[in-house]
């Protein structure tokens, strides 16, 4: 039954929820994320409803929670806060012993920017699954020179010098190169050859067509310009990110910096363990270094170098198909079948398997066919298959593909070892000399930091050089990935990585890679976020109209 408030009651609780009277609502911004991870941990041993519980906190003086929220709307005073906030906090704790910490840590959020990291710190930030991460983008904002990481191990060595030229010369070239750049790219791909509306730009005569027409153009020329410049930038280069997690992932995350190898990693742990528990105290209060972890680490590095120390890496191809699932359709088909019957799985793999290829195919077929847009993904059956490839692409692209963390990746360390990657556009530009110089000129500096500093010397790296890493998905995240990744605005870079990825699942289950009809496999040479642009001008403008 729905409930039933007076109206001292309505008064208390409207600044708080989106609605007393419907049975789907949703909190404002007003509400403590710790309270909100309290109020929905109730549901599991309250008879009562979130807002009637909300009121027994507001009226229960041992919560704290009345003084909280009369400060935050304004009619409270900073000591009476203080004081509600200590009694909260001390309630909260209670809380999490009655209800269990991990359980009440799902349900409070938090926001947390971090400003000022490397490149190499942003990577291990966002390498958890339950985080949602968003970084300033190399494709859209120019780096500045002198915004980079000097670790003090490197800063306190006899190579702070050569490292710092190093990285001065790297944004010098990136910097340099800018303009004429743009100039190329606007030569190689002139305005003239683009049509916006179905029409050649160059025949607009619409004043307000034409600007944004060449609005687009331009910021086209500038992201393609920076997606080939970025080969130059060092690995110590800072960015800026924003993450959204809840309480228990924050917690994990925090540990598992606090207990990196990299000093700049641990003392960001320590900044977000700080920053957090002026938040959300009660959900980050166990977040500590593990010595699990840090142990496990140094252990296995150790290990790894005496058992392989003579055995020398051998060649691959930038994307190998390790391992598959060999019986995938079969399984695809059972779990498919599975979910709209009433049979076991056992019995239901067992006729998957007497079907011939043709009739697991119209399986498939009926399970996957109706696609009629790239967001459409395949149902859950699809996440009985997996792939397992080993990918060596420069580090530039392992940035991006690294966002998708519904997989398991586990990246080497960078290194110089493994080469780098020119883009032709460096070469018919002009610049390919002194892009050359200053990549083994990287090299050099990388081999000897990494003498006395093996980790460290993964600052001293450019985007260019390659990094080893291994992706393990299914077949559904196979659809999400290749297909996103591989539309004509992306990176060339992780393009190609996509595109061989599907070539290859394509090779050994082409009834499952039908239906992955949003892969684009032209090998694109062109200002390939144009079309995004030019769609959002056409946007634009068709909203101002209205």
């Amino acid at each position: 039954m729905a409930d039933a408030f007076s109206e001292d009651e309505r008064k208390i609780l409207e600044p708080y929820f989106t609605n007393l009277d419907k049975p789907v609502f949703a909190f404002t911004s007003r509400v403590p994320e710790e309270v909100v991870a309290v109020l929905f941990s109730k549901y599991s041993r309250s008879m009562h409803s979130i807002r009637k519980n909300f009121l027994d906190l507001v009226k229960d003086p041992e919560s704290g929670f009345k003084g909280i929220l009369e400060s935050v709307s304004g009619s409270g005073s900073n000591d009476a806060f203080t004081t509600a906030l200590a009694k909260s906090r001390d309630f909260f704790r209670r809380v999490l012993v009655e209800y269990g910490d991990d359980s009440v840590g799902e349900l409070g959020v938090a926001h947390v920017a971090f400003e000022n990291v490397s490149q190499i710190a942003a990577k291990k930030i966002e390498d958890a699954r339950l985080v949602s991460p968003l970084e300033k983008s190399t494709r859209y904002i120019v780096f500045e020179k002198g915004n980079y990481c000097k670790p003090a191990t490197i800063a306190n060595s006899g190579l702070a010098a050569e490292y710092a030229k190093l990285c001065d010369d790297l944004f010098d070239a990136y910097s340099s190169q800018l303009e004429p750049m743009k100039a190329f790219v606007r030569e190689r791909w002139p305005i003239t050859e683009f049509d916006f509306n179905g029409r050649k730009i160059s025949q607009l005569t619409d004043e307000t067509e034409a600007k944004r027409a060449k609005t687009a153009y331009e910021s086209s020329v500038k992201a393609k310009s920076l997606d080939i410049l970025r080969y130059y930038l060092p690995a110590a280069t800072f960015t800026n990110l924003g993450v959204t997690a809840n309480g228990r992932a924050f917690e994990y995350i925090i540990s598992k910096l606090m207990s990196d190898e990299l000093e700049e990693i641990r003392e960001i742990g320590r900044m977000m363990h700080e920053e957090l528990s002026k938040v959300i105290p009660s959900l980050v209060k166990r977040a500590a270094p593990n010595n699990y972890l840090a142990e496990t680490r140094k252990a296995m590095r150790s290990f790894a170098a005496a058992k392989l120390s003579q055995a020398k890496a051998k060649k691959q191809a930038t994307v190998t198909l390790v391992s598959y699932d060999k019986d995938a359709e079969v399984k695809v088909v059972a779990a498919a079948l599975y979910q709209f019957s009433s049979h076991p799985l056992s019995q239901l793999t067992k006729i998957a398997k007497k079907m011939t290829e043709d009739e697991r195919a119209k399986v498939i077929d009926e399970f996957i066919g109706r696609r009629s847009a790239r967001r459409e993904k395949p149902l859950r059956a699809a996440e009985t298959a997996y792939y397992q490839f080993d990918v060596l692409s420069d580090y530039g692209a392992y940035r991006d593909l690294q966002r998708h963390r519904i997989m398991t990746q586990i990246p080497q360390p960078l290194t110089t070892e493994n080469g780098y990657d020119i883009p032709p556009e460096i070469i018919e530009a002009g610049f390919e000399t002194q892009f050359n110089t200053l990549m083994r000129k990287a090299a050099s500096v990388h081999r000897k930091i990494a003498a006395e500093m093996p980790l460290e010397a993964q600052y001293a790296v450019p985007l260019a050089y390659r990094i080893r890493y291994l992706m393990q998905f299914n077949l559904r995240e196979a659809y999400h990935l290749i297909e996103l990744r591989s539309v004509p605005q992306g990176h060339p870079s992780y393009r190609h990585v996509v595109q061989e990825m599907f070539r290859q699942i394509q090779a050994v289950h082409p009834a499952l890679a039908k239906w992955m009809k949003y892969v684009n496999l032209d090998e694109l040479d062109a200002l390939g976020r144009l079309k995004s642009e030019l769609r959002k001008e056409e946007k634009l403008a068709a909203f101002e109209k209205k």
